[in-house]
């Protein structure tokens, strides 16, 4: 009679595990996984062939190619200012995900204007310390393999940073149509992740290029 009456309460007492079956990672949190992961495969190249040219080099940066009087671009004041920046952005692009997850539509959509308004800054910063460097200093992209790794690898992450902006503007304006709550918020999900690892890269890029 007691097993009668398990079977019809659901069987939970024969098959207890069932009632706690972890819930598995969707596809598109996957897909936002493999795409961070193959974005940082491809800046790992970047960074390796500039350990390699580094190691090889007697002094670093090298003086072949460099334009006369210029050393290395400098590691302060600008680009420290930068870090803060897009550091700080980080934080308010966490602020706002908090926000969404407990429906708070209004902070969520000032913590993203102004994650956007500081990734525009990082931006505009950036722009001026390439034009303070080439048309000034004369440090081009053609300067010699520092010249060239520079550019490359900061510039790879300027476009990460500007895809990055578009599609935080994207989200805003998907936010001022009430596309997002507490219970739908992937795309929020994403593009914050996305944002953490553009602000892990420029910590990383800062500390190979600038600090060292």
């Amino acid at each position: 009679m007691s097993a009668t009456a398990s079977a019809l309460s659901g069987g939970s007492t024969a098959h207890p595990e069932l009632a706690h079956e972890p819930e598995s990672p969707s596809n598109e949190s996957l897909g936002i996984v493999l795409f961070i992961v193959s974005e940082a495969v491809m800046f790992g190249a970047f960074f390796a062939q500039y350990f390699y040219e580094r190691i090889l080099s007697d002094g670093w940066p090298t003086r072949a190619g460099l334009p006369p009087g210029f050393d290395r671009v400098p590691a302060y004041p600008l680009p420290v200012l930068l870090t803060v920046v897009l550091v700080a952005s980080g934080f308010t692009a966490h602020f706002a995900q908090n926000a969404i997850r407990r429906d708070d539509r209004d902070a969520f959509q000032g913590w993203l204007i102004v994650t956007i308004l500081l990734g525009a800054s990082f931006l505009g910063g950036q722009a001026y310390e390439y034009t303070n460097l080439i048309v000034n200093e004369g440090f081009n992209i053609t300067s010699g393999i520092y010249g060239s790794i520079f550019y490359s690898i900061t510039g790879l992450h300027g476009i990460h940073v500007t895809v990055g902006v578009l599609v935080l503007i994207g989200v805003l304006i998907r936010a001022f149509m009430g596309h997002f709550s507490s219970r739908s918020h992937f795309g929020v999900e994403g593009t914050v992740l996305y944002w953490h690892f553009v602000d892990a890269v420029w910590l990383a890029l800062y500390v190979a290029l600038y600090a060292l």
